[in-house]
């Protein structure tokens, strides 16, 4: 009986003067008039939580959790830009929707952020938040129509507009005193010296491991585990990072065990072999040859897929390829959130079908013969303060609703590796609590760290080599 109508927060005054700055933006939007015809009939009069928030079409078409991901929190040569919101780690006051309204404009049109060259390495292109957001193809995501697509980048940024506009007036009429408190102390515990907590676990905990993969780290990671890790370890990162997501897949090698000065970076030819762009963005995957102190030659890979698992097949596909026709000396190492499920449908890659699938082609996991979600890796629930509230999970239910799945995965051809005594983690202290939902205050990690003794077989005449 509470809800309210989306134009009651974002008022007509506030739709012309977000027109105006993107009229006034240098990325030149057009179709700006059937997006004001969208305004007007398709989003002012709906009910902001039943019929915005929970709208699972709005979520299927990622007009909010697209442009969220990319302007939430902007790491601008060292410095970090967080947008106007609930949800990110914005801690000035927002007292009211007029006092956020202002700043919200000012940070998505006029904040001027240097970010990473997807396609120059090491080169810094300055622009403001609002360019960085990408269009939504009607080929990825086919919710959204080809009309749609063709203002997506606008129609984005009013679906964030009321998103951050709605939870503003909601928290503010609910919790007024004591929200942006809270708020503060949660920002502080989960998300700064993330990235230094996640170098203090693998330097605790993982200090013996030969190889680890790493996925969905943000750009400024690599020179903080340079930093922390580079005495022992080479840190292998893709030619081109991803500085807009903030999602990027890194090796690291073992000085030791690896050669230093024989890293080739091979990651845009299997790129190429898995479709180009299709099924991986830039800093997804990262695929390094190189040789060992033994004398072999390895194949390393860490790679993130998409929500729902179905580029982790083809990027395998693709590896498997790299290998038969061009690193055929190679021992491949893969190590991947695979985003697999514990149901396959068309649109969600199963763990089954997954195990199944990369069998057939000659590989083996850190999982044995008959994977089950007994040692699932992520048990995570969505609360209601981010992007698709219709995936919501209540405290009550966290443990049972949850994001409980077997996503992590360590794989190898069968005929050169073997697997031994593979383990998860989620406490960073090689333990694994069966009843903790996670991330939590000292475990940074929506997704469980794997392990595994990995063991060559070699031809009878060679010596065993044990690689963890």
């Amino acid at each position: 009986n509470k809800d309210f109508e989306v134009c009651s927060i974002i008022s007509e005054e506030m739709v012309k003067e977000l027109r105006k700055e993107l009229e006034a933006c240098d990325c030149h939007f057009e179709g700006l008039d059937e997006w004001q015809h969208r305004w007007d009939t398709e989003y002012k009069h709906r009910l902001s939580v039943k019929e915005f928030l929970k709208d699972k079409v709005i979520g299927s078409k990622r007009l909010i959790s697209m442009p969220d991901r990319i302007t939430n929190t902007i790491n601008s040569e060292g410095r970090i830009f967080m947008r106007p919101s609930v949800i990110s780690m914005f801690e000035s006051s927002m007292d009211s929707v007029d006092m956020w309204w202002k700043m919200w404009l000012d940070f998505m049109f006029h904040s001027e952020v240097h970010t990473l060259d997807r396609l120059c390495p090491g080169v810094y292109n300055s622009m403001v938040p609002v360019q960085m957001i990408q269009p939504i193809k009607n080929s990825k995501y086919p919710a959204i129509s080809v009309e749609e697509e063709a203002i997506s980048i606008p129609l984005q940024v009013l679906a964030l507009a009321i998103f951050d506009g709605v939870l503003v007036h909601i928290l503010n009429t609910v919790a007024p005193q004591t929200w942006q408190p809270i708020k503060r102390s949660l920002c502080q515990a989960f998300n700064q010296n993330k990235g230094q907590e996640v170098i203090s676990i693998l330097n605790r905990s993982y200090h013996d491991a030969d190889v680890i993969f790493i996925q969905e780290a943000a750009a400024g990671f690599v020179d903080s585990a340079k930093a922390g890790l580079g005495k022992n370890y080479l840190v292998l990162r893709p030619y081109l990072l991803d500085g807009y997501r903030n999602q990027n897949s890194i090796i690291l090698a073992r000085k030791s065990r690896f050669v230093e000065g024989s890293t080739i970076d091979v990651t845009e030819h299997v790129c190429r072999l898995a479709g180009g762009g299709k099924w991986t963005a830039p800093g997804d995957l990262c695929v390094m040859a190189m040789k060992g102190v033994d004398g072999s030659r390895y194949l390393l890979a860490s790679f993130h897929g998409d929500t729902n698992g179905l580029a982790t097949v083809p990027v395998l596909k693709a590896l498997d390829e790299a290998v038969k026709c061009s690193y055929r000396d190679h021992v491949l190492i893969f190590g991947l959130d695979a985003n697999t499920h514990k149901n396959h449908t068309p649109t969600t890659q199963g763990v089954q079908e997954f195990h199944t699938k990369f069998t057939k082609m000659g590989f083996s996991s850190c999982w044995g013969h008959s994977p089950t979600m007994e040692t699932w890796t992520t048990r995570n629930a969505r609360t209601y303060l981010q992007p698709q509230l219709q995936k919501a999970v209540g405290m009550a239910d966290a443990a049972r609703k949850g994001d409980v799945n077997l996503k992590d995965w360590i794989i190898v051809y069968t005929h050169q590796l073997t697997a031994h005594r593979s383990e998860r983690d989620n406490t960073g202290d090689r333990r694994f609590d069966e009843d903790m939902v996670f991330p939590t205050l000292s475990f940074p990690s929506d997704h469980a760290i794997v392990s595994t003794l990995l063991t060559r077989i070699y031809h009878p005449d060679a010596r065993a080599n044990d690689s963890d």
